[in-house]
């Protein structure tokens, strides 16, 4: 999912962009683009009394609530990341955050304001929609699941295998608090080349790998690695096959940094 990061003081445009991108963006890319908005001046108010809200008030994490034309949700959650990962988690490929200028993602500045990780300034929506390779990518592995379904030949599938792997912080006694993968292109290279392989197995019918980089803490995600077979038993050799070669080129040339 490709991160639109767009920022800049009030009344500097942002919502009269974000509706002209949306106009253009959602016939391109139906049902893939959805908007957060940071609302750091007020609240967004649930309807008084009504039984979604009565749900949420008595502690119900999600409350959902559909009518004869759409569905909405809350969730008893303030985290950018809780949100980024329902929208991945639900298809949406392309996720418009409005505000939230402290967020290290690459980002569009309307106006003046000074901020770190800025690639455009001012643009005009054809702009952005021709630079969208440019922005950050943001993954969850039922986000790669999905889009991975949508670009194979699924009558012949017989199996969709995935893996997660995680920083392990023991390993008897030693404790591994964090590794580090600082060379993106390297990484990227790697995870490129064992992913075109495991595409080229008989009986494979496709693969999507991804490898976090910078700095994991231990329990973090480290990597997401799916792949679509005919059968079963291909995609399990496919996958351990690819998991050996990627602890062998990637992992165990890995910092790992440890106390």
């Amino acid at each position: 999912m490709k991160i639109i990061h767009l920022t800049g003081h009030s009344n500097s445009g942002k919502t009269t962009l974000i509706h002209k991108l949306l106009d253009k963006m959602v016939l391109m890319f139906p049902k893939k683009v959805g908007v957060i908005k940071h609302m750091g001046h007020h609240n967004f108010e649930m309807p008084k009394g009504k039984d979604t809200t009565t749900h949420y008030e008595h502690g119900a994490y999600v409350v959902g609530g559909l009518d004869s034309n759409k569905s909405m949700v809350a969730i008893n959650s303030n985290e950018l990341s809780d949100i980024l990962d329902l929208f991945s988690d639900a298809g949406i490929e392309y996720a418009i955050i409005e505000g939230f200028k402290d967020e290290g993602f690459k980002k569009i500045v309307l106006g003046e304001l000074e901020l770190d990780n800025v690639i455009m300034k001012n643009p005009d929506v054809d702009e952005i929609i021709n630079s969208l390779e440019k922005f950050d990518d943001y993954y969850t592995m039922q986000g790669i699941i999905k889009k991975i379904k949508s670009e194979t030949d699924m009558p012949h599938a017989g199996a969709i295998l995935s893996f997660n792997g995680i920083v392990r912080e023991y390993t008897k006694d030693t404790r591994t608090t964090h590794l580090d993968f600082n060379d993106k292109k390297s990484v990227e290279k790697i995870i490129s080349d064992i992913e075109k392989e495991v595409k080229e197995v008989p009986g494979v019918l496709n693969a999507k790998f991804h490898h976090s980089t910078g700095r994991i803490n231990a329990g973090g995600d480290l990597t997401y690695l799916v792949i679509i077979s005919s059968h079963r038993q291909e995609a399990f050799l496919a996958m351990m096959n690819a998991i050996d070669r990627l602890k062998a080129e990637l992992h165990d040339a890995g910092k790992e940094l440890v106390e």
